[in-house]
């Protein structure tokens, strides 16, 4: 199937260079430009896109500081980072991007980021095609959750826990597994072994050292640790 292409990047050459590249590697039937992640996320409201091409760094709001907002979209797009530094990669895969190319890309590398965005087309599909469900362990039988519904995932004793308003399942997949099904719905690992649902997160706490707690709507009103290396993540989020 072919893509529909969405390039934002604040240089010209650069652009221009991303878009013949795309139409000489092919699988890229129609490509779209802006300037800023800004018109980016407004041609998103407006428009489905397949894939996002995103520079990082741009004047106003970086690439990073946009996927926030992309990460929450109804109808998500692959992102696809491309730039000319190196030193945001692990950042880039933490908001849930599909590659990170360094400029100039090369037609081997784009190739292959273009299949990788295939890929996850595909799994996210396959997400959409059970109604937002999440297959979690009850007892002697399976139960589908509402995505919507769950509240956050915790790691205990290398055993990921599904917790809802006032119930806890067990999964069978990695909470690494877990980041990649669910980040087109928007949740957030906070810490090595946590993952959120930011829409029923109902307070922020300072907490020591830079981190915070995140209060959670669940019944016990349970509080979530963010570590050092997510409290910058999560101020982004929050608008902190």
């Amino acid at each position: 199937m072919m893509l529909k292409a969405l390039v934002a990047d604040d240089e010209a050459l650069a652009r221009d260079e991303l878009v013949y590249a795309l139409r000489q590697v092919g699988g890229v039937d129609s490509i779209d430009q802006v300037t800023s992640a800004v018109e980016a996320l407004e041609r998103l409201q407006d428009s489905h896109y397949d894939v996002l091409f995103l520079d990082i760094r741009m004047p106003g709001l970086s690439g990073l500081d946009a996927m926030g907002v992309v990460n929450r979209l109804p109808e998500r797009p692959q992102v696809v980072f491309v730039t000319a530094y190196d030193e945001h990669a692990l950042e880039a895969f933490d908001v849930a991007a599909a590659d990170y190319l360094l400029k100039p890309v090369s037609a081997p590398r784009l190739q292959r980021a273009l299949a990788r965005v295939g890929r996850q087309r595909t799994v996210a599909a396959a997400t959409r095609s059970v109604a937002d469900k999440l297959a979690v362990e009850g007892e002697g039988f399976t139960v589908l959750l509402r995505i919507s519904d769950v509240r956050f995932l915790e790691v205990r004793r290398h055993i990921v826990l599904v917790r809802t308003f006032d119930s806890v399942y067990r999964s069978r997949s990695s909470l690494g597994e877990l980041e990649e099904q669910l980040g087109p719905n928007g949740f957030v690992r906070v810490h090595r072994g946590y993952l959120v649902n930011p829409d029923h997160v109902a307070e922020v706490h300072p907490f020591f050292a830079g981190t915070y707690l995140l209060k959670v709507d669940d019944r016990e009103r349970t509080d979530v640790p963010v570590s050092r290396a997510a409290a910058k993540r999560v101020r982004k989020i929050f608008g902190l």
